[in-house]
């Protein structure tokens, strides 16, 4: 691993989380991570385990992989369950090849200026779509049974969610050049991406983003400064949200012939299959129906008539989909996990405590757009989670200043 060590951090990550707009190409790199870090596991158990941060990132994995195995017991469709508890484990395995490579503070600040350059390509691609129906990799506009346009740009139906997730590197990219509150304007095209979007629940997520950065960033530097800062990027937020619901009728008749697809009618009919979540959860409660087996439950009492439903399917809310999938176990792991990264959010360094917050945002409860146990969002997770685990490694605390401006030993880690 010398080579890949050698290599700038900032290219590698970024380019690992700008794969995900290439459909597959993700989860390929990572089950070839996967491989490697099993046979370095097989080779020498005692080096692989011995490697900083990898307990950790075991720890924290355990939440969710538990929680999937208890719940092969009582799977309706063990198939796959046992192919998504798989996946879960391999992660273990695929993150011995990132804690290979080493961060430092400038790398890290790097990092979320490469990202948010990502992201912007990612919000022109929707803009793209939106005015000529395809994104730039050729996917189209969703349209629903309402009538409603969604933009989805090359990540599909995850566009909106992926964008709030990763959201407070880019809102810290922008504070870091120095611009003032001026440069809450541009956020405003990620913001109105986000609106564009189409999916209220992609909104409340990039909402609760910018509170917890605030929060953040109000506990590292209560200043007036970082006050003015982000009420200016609350204004640039609502503004986004008043155009949204202003030219909504305007997205939707942007789809008038376009070739849109509706190929995602769930959006539509989300009560019905929350409450259908439910009833899974209350006569399946013990260990759940087996992750990825919502769909399946479904389509064998034939319990949702409003449409046809295939097993590929999913309750389209974490919360709901994780206590369904794996009962009560699931989301004792699920409450864990907030647990042990929510510490992190009062981390002294803002590289940290700015990751926990991405992190602990990739499995948002709210979120409505992906499936919970898919490919997507657990290539988020890994990438996401492995990135905390590096960074929590090696950026090391500033030292403190004492009364004179000098360091103070005491503060020297």
């Amino acid at each position: 691993m010398g080579r890949l060590s050698d290599l700038s951090p900032s290219i590698i990550w970024v380019f690992l989380i700008f794969t995900l707009s290439l459909s597959s190409a993700t989860r390929q790199i990572i089950w070839l991570m996967s491989l490697a870090g099993l046979v370095m596991f097989a080779r020498s158990p005692r080096d692989f385990l011995e490697t900083e941060g990898i307990r950790k990132f075991w720890i924290v994995l355990a939440c969710f992989l538990l929680p999937a195995v208890f719940s092969l017991f009582g799977a309706i469709n063990l198939e796959r369950s046992l192919s998504g508890a798989v996946r879960f484990l391999a992660y273990g395995f695929a993150v011995w090849v990132l804690l290979q490579i080493k961060f430092d503070r400038s790398e890290s600040h790097r990092l979320m200026s490469l990202v948010g350059a990502v992201m912007m390509l990612w919000v022109i691609d929707g803009l793209v779509q939106l005015l000529t129906g395809y994104s730039v990799f050729g996917n189209p506009l969703i349209e629903l049974d309402s009538g409603q346009a969604l933009v989805t740009g090359s990540l599909r139906t995850g566009y909106g969610s992926t964008l709030a997730i990763l959201s407070p590197f880019y809102l810290e990219a922008l504070r870091r050049t120095g611009g003032g509150a001026l440069n809450s304007i541009l956020a405003l095209p990620l913001f109105a991406a986000i609106v564009m979007s189409g999916n209220e629940a992609s909104m409340v997520h990039a909402l609760a983003a910018l509170a917890g950065y605030a929060f953040i960033l109000r506990r590292l530097e209560p200043d007036a400064a970082v006050t003015s800062w982000l009420l200016s990027l609350l204004f640039s937020f609502s503004l986004a949200v008043l155009a949204g619901i202003m030219l909504g009728d305007t997205f939707s008749e942007s789809v008038v012939g376009q070739a849109a697809s509706d190929a995602y009618k769930a959006f539509d009919y989300l009560p019905v299959f929350w409450e259908s979540a439910w009833s899974g959860f209350t006569d399946h409660w013990i260990n759940g129906v087996g992750i990825r087996g919502w769909g399946s439950m479904v389509v064998s009492m034939e319990s949702i008539t409003v449409l046809p439903v295939s097993e590929r399917w999913h309750p389209h809310m974490y919360a709901l989909e994780v206590a369904v999938d794996t009962g009560v176990p699931g989301l004792i792991g699920y409450g864990l996990f907030f647990i042990f990264l929510g510490r992190r959010l009062f981390d002294a360094r803002s590289e940290v405590a700015l990751t926990s917050l991405v992190v602990i945002l990739a499995l948002f409860p709210l979120n409505s757009s992906v499936s919970f146990y898919s490919y997507f969002n657990g290539n988020i997770l890994f990438l996401t989670l492995a990135l905390l685990i590096a960074l929590d490694r090696d950026i090391k605390p500033l030292p403190e200043l004492d009364s004179l401006g000098q360091p103070d030993a005491t503060g020297l880690q």
